[in-house]
């Protein structure tokens, strides 16, 4: 069975836990700590918490985010951990050595071929990606208006339906559509000098790319 826990500093991780609670026993947690850099120690109460769930998304700053993904490794070795927040390639490669965590670019691109690797070794992705990850929606066209929607996988932020209810009953205008849900979308902005493309654009897209006529 999968039971999610949603790390968090109080800050973000409310609308992820409000998506995924629809589906699965989903529980919204403020990881207590104290210290900061190397020496930091868990309270002994989100310990407690930490061995009740198989599969955990954090929002959490680089440094409890590394000392959570360590300490799982240790006293939880079947959970997975998806990374929601996270910054540069060097962070990404260090705290992925551990082997039971991953962090995409954005939540809305994770998939089967995504997480292939971790998929044998941790089989509770499979059921979560069944609901949650890239989008996949059957749209219901009248007369090229959305009489209805039919949502197979939302993003775990809950900007799938969002955008959807916005569009019943009015015209399909996939472009539309794909700007509409930028709004929704909580990724990061624009960094000049080390990307290509804004994560709230790229999300438009994967968005679009899911939608069957």
């Amino acid at each position: 069975m999968l039971n999610i826990g949603i790390l968090s500093d109080g800050r973000f991780g409310e609308r992820t836990y409000n998506t995924l609670s629809k589906k699965f026993p989903t529980d919204f947690i403020i990881v207590e700590y104290s210290g900061d850099l190397d020496d930091i120690t868990i309270s002994d109460k989100t310990l407690k918490k930490l061995k009740d769930y198989n599969l955990f998304i954090t929002y959490l700053n680089p440094d409890i985010t590394y000392k959570i993904v360590e300490t799982l490794k240790d006293i939880n070795p079947d959970a997975f951990i998806i990374v929601g927040m996270w910054k540069g390639i060097g962070f990404k490669k260090q705290i992925e050595k551990f082997g039971n965590c991953y962090c995409p670019e954005l939540l809305c691109e994770i998939d089967e071929k995504e997480l292939n690797i971790f998929l044998n070794k941790y089989i509770q992705l499979k059921e979560f990606l069944k609901y949650f990850g890239r989008p996949k929606v059957k749209l219901i066209l009248k007369d090229n208006k959305i009489v209805d929607y039919k949502i197979i996988r939302e993003s775990p932020c809950g900007s799938t339906e969002n955008t959807l209810k916005e569009f019943l009953n009015k015209d399909f205008d996939k472009i539309k559509m794909g700007l509409r849900l930028q709004h929704f979308c909580r990724a990061g902005k624009l960094d000049l000098f080390k990307e290509r493309e804004c994560k709230k654009v790229k999300a438009g897209k994967i968005f679009i790319e899911g939608l069957e006529i």
